[in-house]
C-alpha cells in the first residue's frame, strides 16, 4: 500500500542496531510494498545494486548518485557514467530507479560551489542521456538549483525532501518534476513546508523517509526507519483532509509513472 521513495538502507544497517530480517519484517507488517535504496557516493554503488538484487522480491529499487557533500573527482564522475552504462545493459536495468541523489547543498558547504555545480550538471546529463529520473537534493540553494534545472529542461525526476515554499514548489513542478515530502513535514515549526504539502496536487507528490534521518512525529528522537513512512502518510492525509487510501494510491501512481521505463 505504501511506498518509501527515498531511504539509505546502507546507513541504517551499518549501525547494526537492526538486522535486515527485522527491517524487512517491519516493512511487510506496515504494508510498505516499494522502497528505493539511494546511493550517495561511488563506494556505495555496487552495494546498492547488490542490495536491490537481493531484495527485489521485496520491491527494492536502487539509484547511483554523488551527493553534493561528497568530493566529486573527474574519475568519480567518469566511473559513475561507466557504472550506469553497465547497469543499463544488464538485467538490473529493471531495478534501477534513477540518478542521484545529487544537487546543491550550501548549508554546510562541504564542497566548493563550483564542484557541486559540475557534479550536479554531470548527473542531470546522465539522467537525460538514459531517460531516467534525477533525484535532486537542494539545501539553502533553491535559486541556483532551479536555475540549473531550467537550463537543463526538459527532464524527469523528483526533488527529494522538499525544503521550500509553495512558490518554490510551483517552479519545480513547472519543470515537470515531482515533489517528495519527508518526515520533517510533521514537525511543529514546519509551517511553510506544511503549506507546500497542502499546495502540491496529488498527481505530483511522493512521500519518503530519508531514513535514517528526519524521523517523523511521533517517533522523532529515534533513528528513522523506512516503515515510519506511514506516519508521514497519515500526517499529510490529515493535513490535506483527504482519505489515506486516496493519498497512498496517488503516490503509487506517481511512483509508477517515474518507473514507467523499468
Amino acid at each position: 500500500m505504501f511506498i518509501d521513495s527515498h531511504a539509505h538502507f546502507d546507513l541504517i544497517l551499518e549501525n547494526k542496531d537492526i538486522s535486515e530480517e527485522e527491517l524487512f519484517y517491519e516493512l511487510g507488517k506496515n504494508q510498505i510494498t516499494r522502497a528505493v535504496q539511494i546511493a550517495i557516493e561511488p563506494q556505495g554503488f555496487q552495494w546498492a545494486r547488490d542490495f536491490a538484487r537481493k531484495h527485489k522480491h521485496n520491491g527494492i529499487l536502487f539509484t547511483t548518485g554523488i551527493h553534493p557533500s561528497t568530493h566529486a573527482r573527474e574519475k568519480d564522475l567518469a566511473g559513475q557514467s561507466d557504472f550506469i552504462e553497465d547497469v543499463m545493459g544488464s538485467p538490473d536495468r529493471g531495478l534501477f530507479f534513477g540518478v542521484g541523489e545529487c544537487g546543491l547543498d550550501y548549508y554546510r558547504l562541504r564542497q566548493p560551489k563550483d564542484m557541486q555545480m559540475q557534479s550536479f550538471e554531470h548527473q542531470i546529463d546522465l539522467a537525460k542521456k538514459h531517460n531516467m529520473p534525477v533525484i535532486i537534493h537542494s539545501r539553502d540553494a533553491m535559486d541556483d538549483t532551479i536555475a540549473l534545472l531550467e537550463k537543463k529542461a526538459p527532464l524527469k525526476g523528483v526533488m527529494h525532501c522538499f525544503p521550500g515554499s509553495p512558490e518554490d514548489a510551483k517552479k519545480i513542478m513547472d519543470l515537470g518534476l515531482y515533489i517528495s515530502f519527508a518526515g520533517n513535514v510533521t514537525y511543529k515549526k514546519a509551517e511553510t513546508l506544511q503549506d507546500s504539502a497542502q499546495y502540491v496536487p496529488l498527481d505530483r507528490m511522493l512521500i519518503e523517509t530519508d531514513a535514517p534521518f528526519l524521523t517523523p512525529v511521533p517517533m522523532r528522537g529515534k533513528k528513522n526507519r523506512p516503515h515510519y513512512v506511514t506516519y508521514t502518510y497519515h500526517f499529510i492525509a490529515e493535513l490535506r483532509k483527504e482519505p489515506l487510501n486516496i493519498l497512498a494510491e496517488a503516490v503509487r501512481e506517481n511512483f509508477n509513472r517515474l518507473c514507467d521505463a523499468l
